[in-house]
């Protein structure tokens, strides 16, 4: 059975998603906390067995971020599948830096949190059933997995223009491109470039820095991160 614990400070949100948690074959709700400050204390309490959190980023006392930064600090390596409203994509690079299975963003579909929880209950099969696995049976996982990278291309990208992007990126190398020289060089409009730059800006692959004029709204540019 896999022991989970649910870190949601909204009340109706919290029943929602340990009703629909309990409902999984394998998975069972044994502790829930309404903030950072209370999943710690729960975390490291050595008779809470916690395999899964599932956890929110906006909380009081303690936010999802911070409680991560604790628990990995201390030496703990628990599970984490983040459902949250956080779409900032430099709040997904870091949340993803404190090691996450799976990130959903809110509103997200319950059939979405199902394959989330299906695919790590299939992760722990995978990691536990045995010492050893084979290279074939951890490659097919990981390509499964929705943090995989064709998993991480999310809804509207295409992998084509993707690899367009990356190679151009990649042919700049040491050089700082602007919103509007990507756009001109692949012959894409600036609101399409900063959708696939963002993407990119998330896995780490590109830094981005915002240029503030004196008028008018602040200019994006962006590096390769080596």
């Amino acid at each position: 059975m896999i022991k989970v614990m649910v870190v949601e400070d909204d009340p109706m949100v919290m029943n929602y998603n340990c009703r629909f948690i309990e409902k999984m074959d394998g998975f069972q709700v044994a502790a829930r906390a309404r903030n950072g400050v209370e999943a710690k204390d729960i975390i490291d309490d050595p008779e809470n067995d916690i395999d899964l959190v599932i956890l929110d980023i906006f909380m009081p006392l303690m936010n999802g971020l911070e409680f991560l930064t604790a628990v990995r600090g201390g030496g703990n390596l628990v599970d984490v599948i983040f459902l949250t409203a956080a779409n900032d994509t430099a709040m997904i690079n870091r949340a993803m830096k404190l090691g996450l299975f799976d990130y959903l963003i809110k509103p997200f579909s319950y059939a979405r949190f199902k394959e989330a929880l299906e695919n790590y209950r299939q992760f722990r099969e995978t990691l536990h059933s045995s010492d050893t696995t084979t290279q074939e049976k951890l490659d097919a996982f990981i390509k499964s997995m929705p943090n995989s990278e064709s998993a991480r291309v999310i809804k509207g990208l295409h992998k084509e223009t993707l690899a367009r992007v990356r190679a151009y990126i990649d042919r700049c190398k040491d050089v700082t491109i602007t919103q509007q020289e990507l756009a001109d060089a692949l012959k894409l409009s600036k609101v399409t470039v900063r959708r696939y730059m963002e993407h990119l800006v998330s896995l780490n692959e590109v830094e981005m820095h915002i240029e503030y004029g004196s008028v008018g709204r602040p200019g994006h540019s962006y590096r390769k991160v080596f």
